[in-house]
């Protein structure tokens, strides 16, 4: 009987770990998502032509200047999402 409740605890506490481990992974999705959504989300600010510049016939890169931080965008022209983002900051 002791074996039998030991057995049925320690399938409890497997399931216990299998939801918790499925929540954590949808968490985590959600975040990545959320964390690529703010990435993608263009700051078209008074960007002069001099400041663009056509990569390939795919992609080009703007750069502009944001508190105190000089920001490198790669940006795709059919979906006119942020490909690649750099940040340099002023010293």
């Amino acid at each position: 009987m002791l074996k039998k409740k030991l057995l049925i605890s320690l399938v409890i506490i497997q399931g216990l770990l299998l939801i918790a481990g499925i929540i954590a992974i949808i968490f985590g999705v959600f975040y990545k998502m959320s964390k690529n959504y703010n990435s993608t989300n263009i700051t078209n600010k008074n960007i002069e032509l001099d400041d663009v510049f056509l990569i390939n016939e795919n992609q080009y890169q703007q750069k502009y200047i944001w508190d105190d931080k000089a920001i490198f965008q790669i940006i795709d022209i059919k979906t006119n999402k942020v490909l690649k983002e750099i940040v340099v900051e002023k010293n």
